[in-house]
């Protein structure tokens, strides 16, 4: 059985297979105890094309373009730590995508699918090869406005993955209503935020280069998925499911390995007049510059 192939499709360790083809033409070979019988029909395997992943939480999901021709019978997945060492085959399906769950979150990933057609001839390994670094995510968090009486879990602490007063330590984003207007805000100046927009969660599955709002503060909006850069150089996403009193639910992912994906450097903060610092009521006001906290935002609704 094959278990191996390089990053350049060829094999490392070959695969034995007895082929049984019941098609019209066929020549018989016969010689000890091995029979094969090759299709003279078959014309060899094509490589998909179009591979691609889906990061998940402990998992990989790995989609690719249907085969030309439709010859495919199933698909061989391989996978390798090294995108120029060994890829090592994990499992096989006759469909277009695969569910790779045997990962562990912060480590990469590459991987390479073949194809198998209808006489048990295998392609090159796809043009294309995709990595992926699954990473933890939660559903239906919630964390409330930090002037309010919630205010004890107004921030999100993503390396413990919880709700957190908004001047804890290890908070790295907080919520609040200022001035009628719901705004995330980034807690100090070594953490960023941008707006990405209306979309789904695993649409946006990177991190981008630019774009960061300027005031580190962005306007919460349902459906729409902010991106969050830390402090400690880790990535994450958030996205605003809904409104609810004074409360925010979202659904939110963290990439554990830092500094992935690589970025350039940080971006400069511009102040803004607009104060959404939560006022009196903190745990350890000294976790914060207080100046810092009340130069803001507002440049905030004229970005958007």
């Amino acid at each position: 059985m094959k278990t191996t192939r390089d990053a350049w499709g060829g094999h490392r360790v070959s695969r034995l297979t007895a082929l049984v083809c019941l098609l019209a033409t066929t020549v018989v070979l016969t010689g000890c105890d091995e029979v094969l019988v090759v299709d003279s029909h078959c014309e060899g395997a094509h490589a998909p094309s179009g591979l691609y992943s889906v990061t998940g939480d402990g998992e990989v999901f790995l989609y690719w373009n249907p085969v030309q021709g439709g010859d495919a019978a199933e698909f061989l997945i391989y996978r390798s730590t090294n995108p120029e060492g060994v890829f090592y085959e994990i499992g096989h399906t006759s469909r277009d995508y695969f569910v790779d769950g045997n990962v562990i979150n912060g480590r990469t990933y590459f991987y390479g699918v073949t194809s198998v057609d209808h006489c048990g001839h295998e392609s090159e390994l796809s043009y294309q090869i995709a990595f992926d670094t699954p990473r933890p995510e939660g559903f239906g968090d919630r964390i409330h406005d930090a002037n309010g009486d919630g205010w004890r879990r107004s921030a999100w602490e993503f390396d413990s993955y919880r709700a957190v007063p908004w001047d804890h330590f290890g908070a790295d984003i907080y919520f609040i209503w200022a001035d009628g207007v719901p705004f995330l805000v980034a807690v100090d100046l070594d953490t960023d935020i941008q707006d990405a927009g209306y979309a789904g969660f695993d649409d946006v599955d990177w991190a981008p280069v630019d774009g960061w709002s300027p005031t580190g503060t962005v306007e919460v909006i349902p459906g729409h998925v902010y991106v969050v850069w830390t402090r400690d150089n880790h990535f994450a996403k958030v996205r605003a499911r809904a409104l609810e009193g004074d409360s925010l639910i979202f659904d939110w992912a963290y990439q554990i390995d830092p500094g992935n994906p690589e970025l350039g450097p940080r971006p400069s903060r511009e102040p803004s007049p607009l104060s959404v610092s939560p006022g009196s009521r903190s745990l350890a006001a000294s976790n914060h510059d207080a100046d810092l906290l009340n130069t803001r935002i507002t440049a905030a609704r004229e970005e958007s």
